[in-house]
């Protein structure tokens, strides 16, 4: 890639979210690259990669795809006090997957968007796509219009909620799609919140004080493994974490401990 291309493609996806920051990344010395389970793995942020493992080969991301889901409905600017009513329609969307959205409730559009992320709960997923203005063919399509306007042509979309074998993206977008999202301050909000309703936040990151997370999320199908995407800060430095197909629940956080120490490492040398 070209210096002047590079430069191009970062000042198109900072102004994708209306204009971020940038952040200007000392070049790091040579560490050894981290044992993980993942088949797949990236650590950087617009500027800098501080680690890549077959980074750049679309495959499935599972739940991961609900950041996306979110930030169409935030990017549409829809009214986030309008009801919304779960209908079979969305049960069967979300693959009749466990849900604490009984049929017949009636939710604010925020307060699906807190389930979708804390909870990962798919008829969220399902019912924020029916109610886009357009149902879900023009939810799709906006979800592939707000990737392709950024460049991240490994996205790929199925539904909602990330069920779907199509929800493909690479590691390596996933963390330039990361790092902007860290931006956003309802991202930051709902990324440490602890619980939705009697529902833990799924990510285990999110309940520790020591990791400076921003934004994040996990995902598991039979055809992903094991997901997880994470923005977090290192003194003062926002860098995405990703690892995709890991082996299992445990290896997928241990893969992640595994990430943070390698860039703690990264930039304590750089630093030097």
């Amino acid at each position: 890639m070209t210096a002047p291309f590079r430069q191009g493609r970062r000042d198109l996806l900072q102004g994708a979210l209306g204009g971020l920051l940038a952040w200007q990344l000392p070049a790091a010395e040579a560490i050894a690259r981290p044992k993980l389970s993942a088949k797949h793995a990236y650590v950087g942020n617009l500027n800098d990669t501080l680690l890549a493992i077959d980074a750049d080969v679309p495959v499935p991301i599972a739940s991961v795809s609900k950041l996306i889901t979110a930030w169409v409905v935030l990017s549409a600017e829809l009214p986030m006090d309008e009801t919304i009513r779960i209908s079979d329609a969305d049960v069967a969307f979300s693959k009749h997957t466990a849900s604490n959205l009984a049929v017949g409730s009636s939710w604010r559009r925020e307060q699906l968007l807190e389930w979708l992320l804390v909870a990962s709960d798919n008829r969220a997923a399902a019912a924020l796509a029916r109610s886009f203005p357009g149902g879900w063919p023009e939810f799709q399509y906006s979800m592939r219009a707000l990737i392709t306007q950024m460049q991240l042509f490994s996205f790929d979309f199925g539904d909602s909620s990330g069920l779907s074998a199509i929800n493909k993206a690479s590691a390596r977008d996933l963390g330039v799609l990361l790092v902007l999202l860290s931006q956003a301050p309802w991202f930051q909000k709902l990324a440490k919140r602890p619980s939705v309703g009697s529902k833990m936040n799924v990510n285990r990151f999110a309940h520790d004080p020591s990791v400076g997370l921003l934004a994040g999320k996990t995902g598991f199908t039979a055809a992903a493994g094991y997901c997880l995407a994470m923005a977090e800060q290192f003194n003062g430095q926002v860098y995405a974490l990703v690892v995709l197909n890991a082996r299992d629940r445990e290896a997928r956080a241990q893969d992640m401990n595994e990430l943070r120490r390698f860039t703690r490492q990264q930039l304590a040398t750089s630093s030097r």
